[in-house]
Parts: structure tokens; sequence; C-alpha cells
């Protein structure tokens, strides 16, 4: 067990007031996002070659032409990105479409209230309508890049949750949530409530417009294959993987792959179309295909920076890895 000393002994102290365990969940929101020690809380810089691993952000602006090319098809007027950090991405957008309204929104930040969207019907267009307008609505596009995998998850073992105790060693108790699922006795895994909360809170405000998801995970089957029997938590801490997440406390990021096929079945219950669900290659071929093509042809027999970007973007683990879903409020 290392890490921030400071971020160890406050995690110690809610241990022991709540009665000397908590769900793994709790111990990974502390460790994420406690508001002054967390790893992403802290200030420090954790994304690039200076920090803890590199994102489809980090190959070039490309990434984020793209996406402002697919935004305009789309005819948006406005984007709440989450989970932006730093601004890199939203930078890389506007440059590409400054005419966009764009916010980041990180966690605990409120969502936009009714006075601050754009594009959406008045309250008193939908109440002449005989509708009533939601308590908060956005509009257009919603986006999210590594967000999801980023949430607090629970772990699961056969029928049982679980815990962390003051030594942070794990222990084995009861589900902390109905709706956590039990698994086959000896299969280890990780749950994310909160992503299917969040996805269930933003098609409530959607007025209309695309949810668009880039995050690597699977599908279900996929997700809770036998040979996936450890689960997906993985650790990164100056570039090196590890799947520990009791040391570098604070100081590690910490991460579990995303489990599309709940998302999309959610989103199907709360009226939300699947429009798209791919990986990452895929989807930037098709909506990035004239600018790709530009690249390719102008630096073709020679290295450029905008080449390796095609490279890393859509060859290697990165266009495999992540997949992409798009939702749509009609």
């Amino acid at each position: 067990m290392t890490g921030n000393p400071a971020l160890i002994a406050e995690i110690r102290r809610v241990i022991a007031a709540s009665g000397g365990r908590i769900t793994f969940e709790r111990f990974m929101d502390m460790a994420l996002y406690h508001p002054q020690h967390g790893y992403y809380t802290s200030g420090k810089h954790r994304i690039g070659t200076q920090g803890d691993y590199f994102t489809s952000v980090s190959v070039g602006p490309l990434f984020g032409r793209i996406l402002a090319r697919q935004f305009r098809q789309w005819h948006a007027q406005e984007v709440l990105e989450f989970g932006g950090h730093r601004g890199q991405l939203r930078a890389d957008i506007l440059a590409a479409a400054p005419d966009l309204r764009y916010r980041v929104i990180e966690i605990g930040d409120p969502i936009p209230e009714q006075s601050e969207r754009s594009g959406a019907e008045s309250d008193e267009t939908l109440r002449g309508n005989g509708q009533q307008p939601p308590s908060s609505a956005i509009s257009n596009i919603v986006f999210s890049n590594e967000f999801l995998d980023a949430l607090p998850v629970h772990r699961i073992c056969g029928a049982n949750e679980v815990y962390i105790n003051t030594e942070f060693t794990e222990e084995l108790g009861p589900l902390s949530d109905p709706r956590l699922p039990r698994l086959p006795d000896g299969y280890r895994s990780e749950i994310n409530l909160r992503a299917l909360d969040w996805l269930a809170d933003i098609s409530r405000r959607l007025t209309h417009g695309y949810i668009l998801t880039i995050d690597y995970g699977f599908e279900r089957a996929d997700y809770f294959a036998p040979h996936r029997h450890d689960g997906h938590l993985q650790c990164y801490h100056r570039h090196t993987k590890n799947t520990d997440p009791y040391q570098h406390i604070g100081e590690q990021d910490i991460t579990a792959h995303v489990e599309f096929t709940s998302l999309i079945e959610l989103g199907e219950r709360l009226g939300l179309e699947t429009v798209l669900f791919t990986d990452q290659t895929h989807f930037l071929l098709q909506a990035g295909e004239a600018d790709i093509e530009e690249i390719v042809q102008r630096t073709a027999g020679q290295f450029s920076a905008e080449r390796n970007a095609v490279h890393q973007l859509l060859h290697s683990t990165m266009g495999r890895a992540f997949k992409v879903l798009v939702q749509r409020k009609a």
C-alpha cells in the first residue's frame, strides 16, 4: 500500500467511521475524486508524456477535427462534453467548428439549467402543447470520451461484493445494491451502476439530439466471457499498467472496461434510439473519410505527425479497443 499519505489517512478515517469496511466502489471514488487529494481532482497533469497514459486526444488535433465534422453533420448547436479534464479536445473541436456552444462538465459539476440551453423549445411552448417541461433540459449533443471507464465501479465476486477494511485488505460481503448481479462461483468482475445512472439522468434532461459515448469496453457476451473471470480493472502509473488499486493511491488512474450492452438496453427502455455501435476505427473512417484521405494522399511516402495520428487512431490498439455508441432522442 503506497500513495498520498493524506488521502490514505482520510480513506482509513472513512472506513473506521463506516464500521470497519467500505465497498470497493466507495474506495475507488475517494481514490479518484476526493476533493483535495483525488487522482483527477488534485490538479496534476495526467495525460501525455508527462502523465500516466495517452488518449486519442494525445496524438494531435485530428481526432477533434473529425468529431467537429460529425457534429456539424448532426447540425449541432450545443455540445456538452463530460470528463474533458484540461479542455484540449474542446480546443481541437472549436478550432474546426468555432460556432459551437461547448461546455465541459466534470464529475460534481452542475448540469446546465433551462436558461443555459439552446436549440430547445421554450417552457411556454411545451406547456402550450400540453407537455410538461423537464426540470433541467439540455439539447443537441452530449459527448464523452473515456469518461464512463473512470466512474467508480462495484467489484463482484460470485454472489458477494468486495469490501475494503482499514488495512486495505479485501473482504467479501453482501451486495450493497439490489441492481448488482450474482456471478458464477469464482468469477470476479466490475459493475458500473454510475454509468447507468448517468445515462438515465441525461436521457431525462435531453430534449432532442445525440448522445455520443466513446470508451474502451465490450458487449455483454464478451465482457462476461469465461476467460475474463478476473474482471477488467486496470491501473496506470507513469505509463505502466498494473492491476493493483492499492498502490500509488491517489497517484495512479483506476479504470474498468465499459459493458455497453446494458447502456444500449437501458437507453432503449428510456426512449433512446441506438443509431450506431462500432469500434473507433470504423467510426472515424466513416465520419472523417475526407480528412483522412486528404492526409494520406498529401503525406504519401513520408513521415508526418498527421500521418502518425491516422495510424494511432485507426490502426493501433486504440482503433480496436475503443467502442463508439451513438444514441438519439428525437
